[in-house]
């Protein structure tokens, strides 16, 4: 893994203070090219290919360049095709076969691409720059563009170096407050755009033109003439298959462990491949975790007989959090960033790859949302018109512990609703409270992603593969592990795996209440029967316990200082949010608001340059 950066003019000082910012991401070695009309960097991570892997690369008449972040698991049999076709190879690297590829194949060349990847090709020859990046948005990319200068990077806080007015996008704030990430292309910074998953930007040196375009997506078109068991079968080879592509290395390689159904299938498919034990990796809270999940992680262990290692997260680790959010940069409010980042951080002692089980909730129908639509419904003895009417007094209701169940009443009408409600950590009826001027509604920011006649099972599916998983679940991942030098895979993630995935019945997802219901099926030979029979129990970070007891002084002194913001958050929403601080109902708020005034005051009070003090 690596971190990229570029920009349409030579340069060589601030491509070089571009990449110092993202030695983390790549600290074995930092490369350039420049000329006259582009400065390319890079700092890698050597993953493949140590001895020629060195970027950029070029090719053979060196009028086409390469920064690449990632790894294409495909590239020595797309290497064969190339070699057929005349193309000359001086490395060993998929680097150098992502460039050949695009001389071959052109913009098409990223549909031939199976793995994790954002990189940048200049071609000389048709004065333009190539970005693109992966099917599943593993792999972060930004870029800037005033219609003169174009700036891209790996990181927000490497194209900060250019001096760019900082603004932020207060539609962003509205989504990130709902949401706890941005979806789309949006950031929190005003100007600065992330290029979509799946997509592609051809940016035209010579007339300073951006073209953005999707090269793939994926549909819920079921296949009816196979047996359950058929597909049973199909799934186990795909992730199989999924997991032993992502053991190629020329470094340690381990995996991280919770003790669920997913992270043991991989460890098991890995145990199958691998000739000596699997390095894993788990953790556990010192202290009032809602779940703690230590006596299955060690069953694991112990079955496939793993060089296994547990840490404890402590209640102080919440320190860290202004390290952490310097390293987002691009905002994401999960909890959950302490506990990866410092499982990264330990994994790092004894590996550089590290394989995870992210993903196949969201693939197949893994958590409570998928089917709470179903339990918890809109009572029938509460009639609906007394409550719309109601609504209407809603900001004047003195109780807050009423209006959120007003509220959460309200958004149960309809199974779409209650799904949309379930997506959520604010609502948009409270927004008038929060905000001194009008935000979009997001809401029904959702319901436009919905798709005509499509099962709910499925409409979440879509919306958690498409915005929730690039924007936070895998920036988390990516961020955190990048954070301490460390690269992460994830062969659920396999875009194959996700096609598959979305042409088979909902009823195979989600079977009554079971859910997962084909993944276990798929992995019944090779996951302990424990831990098949577990019910899924989402990953719990002790906020509420940190921000009653450890964080409890630090906590007030930073909402004090978001009152400051008038012209983004209404200060009467952050004296209510602080009173309420300890009511695990408005957790989930504070600690979005919290995070939020971390990242002003990093991004937009300071230089960026450094994380700053608490």
């Amino acid at each position: 893994m690596c971190g990229i950066a570029g920009f349409n003019y030579e340069n060589k000082d601030l491509i070089k203070r571009m990449c110092d910012l993202m030695k983390h991401r790549g600290p074995d070695e930092f490369g350039f090219y420049l000329n006259s009309k582009i400065s390319l960097g890079i700092m890698r991570l050597s993953i493949i290919d140590l001895i020629t892997g060195n970027q950029p690369q070029h090719n053979e008449d060196q009028d086409i360049w390469i920064v690449f972040n990632g790894e294409i698991y495909n590239f020595k049999e797309l290497r064969q095709i190339l070699e057929k076709s005349r193309h000359k190879f001086y490395t060993n690297s998929d680097t150098e076969v992502i460039l050949h590829a695009y001389e071959e194949w052109g913009e098409k060349c990223v549909e031939r691409f199976r793995g994790q990847f954002a990189f940048c090709i200049y071609d000389s020859t048709k004065e333009r720059l190539f970005l693109a990046r992966d099917h599943m948005g593993l792999k972060p990319l930004y870029y800037y563009f005033n219609g003169n200068k174009f700036i891209y990077a790996s990181e927000i806080k490497s194209i900060l170096c250019h001096n760019i007015k900082r603004k932020v996008n207060k539609q962003a704030i509205n989504l990130l407050l709902s949401l706890k990430y941005v979806p789309s292309e949006l950031t929190l910074f005003k100007g600065i755009y992330k290029l979509p998953p799946a997509s592609y930007l051809i940016f035209d040196l010579k007339v300073k033109k951006i073209r953005v375009k999707k090269y793939w997506n994926f549909n819920f078109k079921t296949i009816v003439s196979k047996t359950t068991n058929e597909l049973k079968v199909e799934l186990k080879n795909l992730i199989e298959e999924s997991v032993k592509v992502r053991l190629l290395s020329d470094v340690p390689i381990g995996a991280f462990l919770s003790g669920g159904i997913d992270s043991t299938a991989i460890v098991g498919f890995m145990a199958k491949f691998l000739d000596e034990p699997v390095k894993t990796f788990s953790l556990y809270f010192e202290e009032g975790a809602p779940i703690n999940e230590q006596k299955y992680s060690r069953l694991v262990a112990e079955y496939y007989n793993t060089d296994h290692t547990e840490m404890v997260i402590k209640s102080t680790s919440y320190k860290i959090l202004p390290k952490l959010v310097w390293h987002l940069d691009d905002l994401i409010t999960d909890a959950a960033i302490i506990p990866v980042y410092l499982m990264a951080k330990s994994a790092r002692k004894k590996m550089s790859v590290a394989l995870t089980g992210d993903g196949a909730d969201e693939i197949f129908a893994g958590y409570s949302g998928f089917y709470k639509t179903h339990i918890v419904k809109y009572p029938k003895f509460f009639p609906r018109k007394p409550l719309d009417f109601v609504m209407k007094f809603y900001n004047h209701i003195p109780s807050n512990r009423l209006k959120f169940f007003l509220s959460y009443l309200h958004k149960s009408k309809t199974e779409e609703d209650s799904s949309i409600r379930n997506l959520l950590t604010m609502y948009d009826v409270d927004k008038q409270e929060i905000f001194p001027y009008k935000v979009d509604n997001v809401e029904e920011i959702i319901k436009e992603t919905f798709i005509k006649n499509l099962d709910i099972i499925n409409q979440l599916t879509n919306w958690d593969l498409k915005y929730q998983i690039p924007n936070q679940y895998n920036m988390k991942i990516d961020k955190m592990t990048m954070a301490a030098s460390l690269e992460a895979r994830t062969p659920f993630l396999d875009y194959k795996i996700v096609e598959w995935a979305a042409s088979i019945p909902p009823q195979l997802k989600l079977k009554k209440n079971i859910e997962k219901y084909i993944l276990r099926l798929a992995v019944k030979d090779v996951v302990p029967p424990e831990i098949l029979k577990r019910k899924k129990t989402a990953f719990g970070t002790p906020m509420n316990l940190w921000l009653k007891t450890g964080m409890k002084e630090i906590s007030s002194e930073i909402l004090d200082r978001l009152t400051k913001r008038t012209d983004i958050i209404k200060p009467s929403y952050i004296k209510s949010i602080k009173k309420n601080r300890f009511n695990k109902y408005y957790q989930t708020r504070v600690w979005n608001l919290i995070m939020f005034e971390l990242w002003y005051e990093t991004f937009i009070e300071n230089d960026s340059l450094s994380p700053i003090v608490i």
